[in-house]
């Protein structure tokens, strides 16, 4: 695909996500998200910006001049997904952003807010392949067709609603403007039409000569066309209509770009670059390997320097060998724990290690990552699930089959204590390592419920007794403590000193702790007689109350200095159930008395008196809908989110600042005479205000309809009034109010 594109915007986008270091606009906002990008599907380098668009941590801007990344991640509103795979500028600077499954993102021509364009605005499907820009127009490739965007609008489509197909794959591959030729591939081969005759049927295939039919690219540098076809570069051949077999690209093709005129073709052996007559290898270029995030992309700046990303991160072309740079983020996004503390907040993954935001800056103990060295001495931290802090702020992690590992990183460099470290063979004490919920006492004793990867073959330990120095002093199990379980979901303390525990399928217990010096003594759990057939996933303390989470609801007992064991609780619903086996720490209170439940569609607040509030993915930033963990920082209230696929921070005493007060309110409407359809209009505001609103009158001063809008470029009418009835052909007036002023615009209505 031939795209013409801009470099070196400068977005200015409030509210937006921060991925790096280094402070600055988009770290604002109520709501922040940490991803780890693990795959490119497409980039663009300019003269200073190299733009990325990853598979699954949003979209990455790299300054080139600052040696910073910044982070664009989806929110309501805002970009529309997380997982982008095609990136382009329009004619006028428009950085069009393609997704799977959610039309096209495009930032507005201020740079100040984002649109959509989807199957509502007629594109074939809203899982987007390919985009080719074209002068002022864009070509949008699909999973089921093309469309052209006309620079207000799209024009059309092939295939049309209710036409047939002239293409034997709808999924399209590539797309290049070649003269006033149009080349599209699809999954199984290549047609043309000419530019004119593109929606009137004009399609001819043109496969002759392709070493297959298994099509997954084009490219263009305005005098040749290539094609990518079953792992084999081909050159077109206007003058006999057909395909050769590019010579000097390499065996093994992988991916074919164009850029700035520049052709890239990716294989097996490395970067080859097309010299006018052959492919030419790029000395020292990365190889694309077989791991699931071993693929290259590449790309080429307007000097034809290239820039390419494997393995997440981003490589420059420097002689005589390559710039690495990896992006500073999360050490995952498979999150299956996560702690908010005084001095940072920790995250541990199923199977990439363990991470520490402290100050804006992540320090990650990475697992199984052959590419880093560890500066740490964990024996490995993978699979990490029990997350605690104890009195003295060091952080026990339990790294299952490895050991229970404390550590005390308050320093510069961490001091580690391997304190069960066992070999992987020896059943009997591996059993120890497989920490899921843990709790600590006033007096510094830790306490470790364990789980287990077989149950059957391997039984669960109950829970392991640690005392302040480390030692571990006695486990307790069904056979001598009368826990509900060997299996031990969740676990705390209470201020009258009571450990709450909670089983699968066996409810809650509780037992005092009176041997305070030793913890040697056996104690015996009681049950809760409410709760003995529940499944339990997480338990938090506040005050007297004790919040108990089962997979079907949320309840509320009271504890004191003498429990009721009877006692009937406060039953609230929950969304839906906690993640089945991820959820660690699914539940959580903060100091102003909230509870917060991560369930598999997303967060419930309940604050006290009652009133709820959800937050899912459609409705907020939220990373995933399963969220495992959940925890509040008990000084500040801010709330963090660990999903499937990635970290949430959010504040909910957050409150946007006021926007100065303008001196005047300029604004415009557009589209300006507006046209009628029998779907409406849809009328936008831009000026020179951060939100407005305000209503639509007619001729005669009638009240027609009220609006608001929070940003530039938001559609404010749909040519409705109140009622929802169609208003008729005429001139309106839009009364707007923003940064303190108003002022009035019209707007002509045709049909």
């Amino acid at each position: 695909m031939m795209l013409r594109r801009l470099g070196g915007l400068v977005l200015t986008l409030a509210c937006w996500m921060t991925f790096g270091s280094v402070p600055h606009a988009h770290a604002s906002g109520a709501w922040q998200t940490y991803l780890r990008m693990y795959s490119c599907n497409d980039m663009i380098a300019g003269r200073d910006t190299v733009w990325i668009a990853t598979g699954e941590a949003g979209l990455l801007r790299y300054l080139r001049s600052a040696d910073r990344f910044e982070s664009y991640t989806r929110e309501p509103r805002g970009l529309a997904s997380n997982s982008l795979t095609a990136l382009a500028y329009d004619r006028s600077g428009r950085l069009w952003v393609g997704t799977p499954g959610k039309g096209v993102s495009r930032l507005s021509k201020d740079l100040s807010t984002w649109d959509l364009v989807n199957a509502f605005d007629g594109l074939p499907s809203d899982s987007i392949t390919v985009l080719e820009a074209d002068g002022d127009t864009m070509w949008v490739g699909t999973t089921r067709g093309i469309a052209l965007w006309n620079g207000r609008e799209i024009a059309g489509a092939v295939p049309d609603l209710g036409t047939p197909s002239p293409f034997s794959s709808n999924d399209v591959k590539g797309i290049v403007v070649y003269g006033d030729t149009l080349f599209v591939a699809v999954a199984n081969g290549i047609y043309l039409a000419r530019l004119s005759d593109s929606f009137r049927g004009g399609w001819t295939q043109v496969n002759t000569g392709l070493f297959g039919l298994g099509v997954t690219g084009l490219a263009g540098n305005g005098t040749d066309v290539f094609a990518l076809a079953n792992g084999a570069t081909h050159r077109w051949n206007r003058q006999t209509g057909q395909w050769s077999l590019a010579s000097g690209s390499g065996s093994g093709g992988r991916r074919l770009r164009d850029e700035f005129g520049h052709v890239l073709s990716i294989s097996t052996l490395g970067i080859y670059e097309w010299g006018g007559t052959q492919f030419a290898a790029v000395a020292g270029s990365p190889t694309p390997d077989t791991s699931p995030d071993g693929s290259v992309e590449i790309s080429s700046d307007p000097s034809g320097k290239l820039f390419a990303v494997q393995s997440g991160r981003l490589r420059e072309q420097a002689a005589p060998t390559w710039i690495q740079r990896r992006p500073p983020g999360p050490v995952g996004n498979d999150v299956t724990n996560l702690l908010a503390t005084s001095n940072g907040t920790y995250v541990c993954t199923l199977q990439e290690g363990v991470g520490r935001l402290r100050d804006g800056v992540w320090r990650n103990w990475y697992g199984t990552d052959p590419t880093v060295v560890n500066d740490t001495t964990f024996i490995n931290s993978n699979f990490a699930f029990s997350l605690l802090e104890d009195r003295l702020g060091r952080k026990w992690i339990g790294c299952w089959d490895l050991a229970i590992e404390r550590f005390d990183d308050s320093g510069p460099t961490p001091s580690f204590e391997h304190l069960f470290a066992t070999p992987f063979a020896v059943d009997t004490l591996r059993k120890h390592t497989f920490g899921w919920s843990s709790t600590v006492d006033d007096s510094g004793y830790v306490y470790i419920g364990f789980d287990t990867p077989d149950r059957g073959s391997l039984e669960p330990v109950g829970i392991d007794v640690y005392a302040p120095d480390g030692t571990l002093r006695i486990n307790w199990k069904t056979n001598n403590a009368s826990l509900g379980d060997n299996q031990v979901r969740a676990l705390a303390v209470d201020k009258y000193g009571y450990l709450w525990a909670g089983f699968p399928g066996s409810g809650v217990r509780n037992a005092k702790l009176t041997d305070t010096q030793s913890r040697t003594k056996l104690p015996t759990f009681l049950p809760m007689s409410n709760t003995t057939n529940l499944d339990i996933f997480g338990i938090a303390i506040y005050g007297d109350s004790v919040w108990v989470l089962t997979t079907s609801n949320l309840l509320r007992f009271r504890t004191a200095p003498s429990v009721n064991l009877s006692q009937n609780p406060i039953t609230l619903t929950i969304p839906a159930g906690p993640a089945p086996r991820g959820a660690v720490r699914p539940l959580d209170v903060g100091p102003d008395g909230s509870a917060w439940v991560g369930t598999v569609d997303g967060v419930r607040r309940y604050r006290p008196g009652g009133v709820t509030e959800d937050y899912r993915v459609d409705n907020s930033p939220l990373a995933d809908t399963e969220v495992r963990a959940v925890s509040v920082d008990k000084t500040t209230g801010v709330v963090w989110f660990g999903t499937a696929s990635g970290i949430n921070r959010f504040d909910p005493a957050y409150v946007a600042p006021i926007p100065p007060q303008l001196p005047r309110l300029g604004f415009n409407v557009y589209p300006n005479p507006a046209w009628l359809t029998a779907a409406g209009i849809e009328l936008r505001i831009q000026g020179n205000a951060t939100a407005y609103g305000g209503e639509i009158h007619d001729l005669t001063g009638r009240l027609l309809r009220h609006f608001s809008a929070d940003a530039n470029g938001r559609v404010i009418w749909d040519g409705r009034d109140d009622e929802g009835s169609l208003v008729p052909a005429g001139v309106y007036f839009v009364h707007a109010r923003g940064g303190g002023r108003e002022s009035t615009a019209r707007v002509v209505v045709l049909r």
